[in-house]
Formats: C-alpha cells, structure tokens, sequence
C-alpha cells in the first residue's frame, strides 16, 4: 500500500522515481551512519573516566532527509551550507559517504582530537562551511558569508555566485540574533540565502503546546523573504485526494503538537481509535484509513514534507534568487528510530537491542557499521556524482601585501583623540600602503561619522551591490559624501552589534573560503563592546580574523554615567 500511494503521488516518469528510490535508500544510510556515530562513542568505545559522552540520535534523524536531498541533488560546489548543531554527525555521515572523510575518524566522535560535538571550520577534520556551535549565530552567519562573498567578488573576483544554505531547528528561532539578521536593511536582497528551518515542534525537555508557524512565516514574509512551507508528503497529499480526505487534513491541522506527538507513538490499532477523533468528521477518517494496511497507515501519518525527498527537491528547485528564502520543513524528531516523537528524545540513546533491529531494518550489520553502497549500485553512483560535481578546487592566498613600518605621521598639537587617530591611521595607509589599503573594509552599525570614519569613507565610499545615486552629492554643506557603489570599502548596518560582529566573522574568513584575505575593520562605541564579544569570539573560533574598535575611547558617552 505504501508503494500504491507513493506512485499516486508522485510524477516524472521512470528515471524520476529510480532517482528518487536511490536517494531514499541513501537517506536510510545516512541515518544508521549518523546513529551508529554517535551509539560507538557511548555505548561501544572504551570510557575509562565514565563521564557522559552524548550526541543527539534524535536531533539528527530529523535532518536526514533534508540533508541528503540537498548534498546528494541540490547542491553545487560553489554553494556554502551551515548546518544545525546537534546534526553534526548527519554531516560526517554525508562527508563519509563522498569520500571527504576516512572510516577511522568515525569512532572518535566528541573525542580528543576527533569529530567535534557541533561542526567546527577549525577543528573537525572533515569539509564543514560553518562553525555552528553557538545557537542562533551559526544559523545567521550564511546572511554575513553571502555579504561577504558579494564584496570578495565584486573587488577581487573569484567568489562565484553560489547559494548559502543554513540548515536550522526551529528552537533556534527563539533567538534574538535571528530576528535582528533578517531586518537588516542589507539582507533584503541576498537572493542567494536560502534557509530551511527544521520544524519538529520539540525542544530539549518538551513538545512545544503552541508553535505559530503562520506567524513565524508571516514574521518571515513581512523582512521580504519567500515563504514556502513543506507540511504534507506526497503520501499524505495523496490521501486527501481520497473521500474523506478533506476532513483528515482538516483535523490534523486543527489537532495540537502533543496530541500529534502522542499519536506517533501509538500502534495501528490504536492509531485507527484515536486518529477520526470525534465529532461529524470521526466517521469520514474512520472510512478512509479502514482500508489502509498497518504499514501504510504508520507511514502515512508519519509523511510530513521535511522527510519527502520529492517535495524536498522541489522545493530547492523552486526557491527564488532575487530575494532571500526560508523554507519551513514539517519533520519528525527521532524520525525513523524507535524514539521517534517522544518528548524526551533530545538526549535519548538507543540501546544495543535498538540499534541491532535498526540495523536489520535497513539492511545494515551492527557488527560492521560502515560498510558503503557496494561498488556497481545505483547508491554508490549517486554518491560518486555527488562528490565530483560538489568538489572545490584549492584556494591559493596572494602574497600578503607590504605594510610600512611608520606612517611619518607627526604627533598632532593639542588636544586629540583616539577617535581622530584611527581615522588618521586609514587615510594614511590609502597613501602609503595602498595595496594593504586595498583589502581593508569597515563596517560599523549606523555611527560612521561620530567615530570619526568620515575621511576614510569620503575616500574609499561605501559598498553596495549596485551603484546608487547620491542625491546629496551638490550640497554644499553636505561633508560626509555618501558614495555607494561596489567598490566602496565601508559596510552599514543597522544598529545590532551582533550583526556587525558576524559580519566581521565572515568578511575575515574569506582568505579561507576564496583565498582572498581581508582586513576587516568593526567600529562600534565602546560602551557596546560587551554585547558584541560572544558573536565576536565565535566568529573568531571559525577562522574569521578581525579588528574590533570601541570608540569613544572614554568610561561612558557621558560625564555622569556608570
């Protein structure tokens, strides 16, 4: 029954669905890899000091089918894809799977010197875009890498056009960071960002009673962004289609998180009790699923569109570059493991039995866990395609440019200020070191002219995708000259120093993602430094090398402040 309803479902013809059936089975094998990663640093790899090792076998199986839609048909080499933190061992699975990772580094998940607990640019060992452990920052920083690689590629080329993916649970859309990005006045037009928010209605400790997910669509819409929702799999849909269809859709739409939840984790027969519900529609959906199998019936509730590879694909394909795009993918944590949907899964491992039927179901051995697709199949061709057509070429960084010893600058008369110096320091570099000069960029959060950059950016102007109109340009009081044009060296943003801080992260980490250093330069008021220090130290941790000014240089912006 399960296959009558999928082919119901589904179109393209013969070599759309052997696609889709080798994609299927290579998303089952990404979820026993990703499984069986984090069961051999728990319950198999020796542990002397008996301290808790964990991972989240839950957290990541909700991801496998959106992962391996966009590794293994989606994504191209020039795209960049930062990955929730607790589905790191989906990424090692993936990179294993391409050949990116050796076999013996499988067994040393959140070990010294092994795979990370959350992706890291810096220390895991296998191709990871961005560091991710720090909630909320790591699902913004593809808005600041795309930033970032607009400005490499307008001054120095070599960028390429690719997408910037972030891959985030829908917890993570608790953070303020979040919300401070997507308003920025700069994102609008990043066609390029494509977000996929994993909505598995769970936290660490609960099912969520109430996520509005029309208002965080409608929070999403309101910043400009494409909206599209993946609620329902093609099994689902296909239901609908059927007498009594209309009424099934209308009570799993009506029905709370928990209760859905709870459902998951009933049997057929109690599925078939507690589904129609009651009321005049109860008998609708009682006829429907009637004739159902158990297995096709399970399967159908459980065919949400973040675990339809089809409508994921789709979706990937449909997104629309000229403005940025958030799709919303309705998913199951702990999808195909026996934890699924339960509210205490975030942490949960499955025991040996567990992981012995697990393997058994899709084909695997527990005994031998990283066994790859046999040499001539069609998994093993896809994932051979996948890694040809994502491989980079390498990066060589320019010669560092020459910097002057002294600048020849003397000591100003009177009275100064560091605030002078710094804008004194740049305009001379422009003079003295101009190819040095060259890879520098400020950004600064709307205080460009009361931190004293006023010089430095009537020289270099502004950055901007496009060139725009300076419509001041013939006022004679006018001082600051607003110059905006792609090759201008100064980025604006909004006033959120998190924001600038991640920007910074991004424009210093170029050297490493297109071989172009920069010298990135944040301008901010001192007495702001603080809340910008936790984003700042992260972008840091992922290879990003920058400058943070706090000017005024004083205690406080006013005589009787704290």
């Amino acid at each position: 029954m399960v296959a009558e309803l999928r082919s119901a479902g589904g179109d393209g013809g013969p070599a759309r669905a052997e696609e889709l059936a080798a994609l299927e089975s290579v998303e089952q094998r990404v979820l026993w890899l990703s499984t069986a990663i984090i069961d051999h640093a728990n319950r198999v790899r020796p542990n002397p000091s008996g301290l808790k090792v964990g991972g989240h076998q839950a957290s990541s199986a909700s991801m496998t089918s959106i992962m391996t839609a966009l590794w293994f048909h989606a994504l191209t080499a020039e795209d960049r894809v930062s990955v929730k933190p607790h589905a790191s061992p989906v990424l090692h699975a993936i990179n294993y799977l391409l050949g990116e990772l050796d076999e013996s580094y499988l067994t040393t998940l959140r070990a010294f010197g092994g795979l990370q607990s959350y992706p890291s640019r810096s220390k895991d060992p296998d191709p990871v875009d961005y560091s991710t452990g720090s909630v909320g920052i790591g699902a913004t920083a593809p808005l600041w890498g795309a930033l970032a690689r607009r400005y490499v590629e307008g001054r120095f080329g070599g960028a390429g056009r690719g997408r910037q993916y972030s891959l985030l649970g829908d917890a993570e859309l608790d953070e303020g960071a979040i919300w401070e990005a997507i308003q920025d006045p700069m994102v609008p037009g990043l066609g390029e960002v494509v977000w996929v928010v994993d909505l598995n209605r769970q936290s660490l400790d609960r099912v969520i009673p109430g996520i509005a997910a029309d208002k965080l669509q409608g929070m999403f819409a309101a910043a400009g962004w494409q909206v599209i929702s993946l609620k329902y799999g093609r099994l689902l849909q296909e239901l609908f289609t059927r007498p009594g269809g209309e009424a099934l859709r209308a009570r799993i739409d009506a029905m709370g998180n928990p209760e859905y939840q709870r459902l998951l984790r009933c049997s057929a027969d109690e599925l078939r009790e507690r589904l129609p519900g009651t009321g005049s529609t109860a008998g609708p959906i009682a006829d429907l699923i009637a004739p159902l199998d158990d297995a096709s019936l399970l399967a159908a509730l459980r065919n949400l569109g973040g675990h339809d590879i089809g409508a994921l694909s789709d979706a990937f394909a449909g997104v629309d570059d000229t403005r940025p795009t958030v799709i919303f993918a309705y998913t199951v944590k702990g999808y195909g493991l026996p934890t699924e949907g339960h509210p205490q899964n975030h942490s949960s491992l499955l025991t040996a039995e567990q992981m012995s039927a697990l393997a058994d179901r899709l084909g695997t051995d527990l005994d031998h866990p990283w066994t790859r697709f046999g040499e001539g199949s069609a998994e093993a061709a896809l994932c051979a395609a996948a890694a040809q057509r994502l491989r980079r070429p390498e990066q060589a960084p320019p010669k560092p440019p020459a910097v002057p010893a002294d600048l020849v600058r003397p000591a100003p008369t009177g009275i100064g200020n560091t605030q002078q110096a710094l804008g004194r320091v740049l305009l001379d570099l422009t003079r003295r070191a101009p190819e040095a000069a060259a890879r520098i960029v400020t950004v600064s959060p709307d205080v460009s002219s009361t931190t004293n950059l006023g010089g430095w950016l009537n020289k270099v102007g502004v950055w901007s995708p496009t060139e725009r109109p300076n419509w001041f340009a013939d006022d004679a009081e006018t001082i600051l000259h607003w110059r905006e044009q792609p090759a201008g060296q100064h980025v604006e943003l909004g006033i959120a120093e998190t924001n600038l801080v991640g920007l910074l992260g991004e424009l210093g980490a170029t050297w490493s993602r297109w071989g172009q250093p920069l010298l990135p330069i944040g301008v901010v008021y001192d007495p702001f430094v603080n809340r910008a220090l936790e984003p700042w130290s992260f972008g840091i941790y992922a290879g990003g090398q920058s400058i943070l000014v706090g000017t005024p240089s004083g205690v406080t912006l006013a005589p009787e402040g704290g």
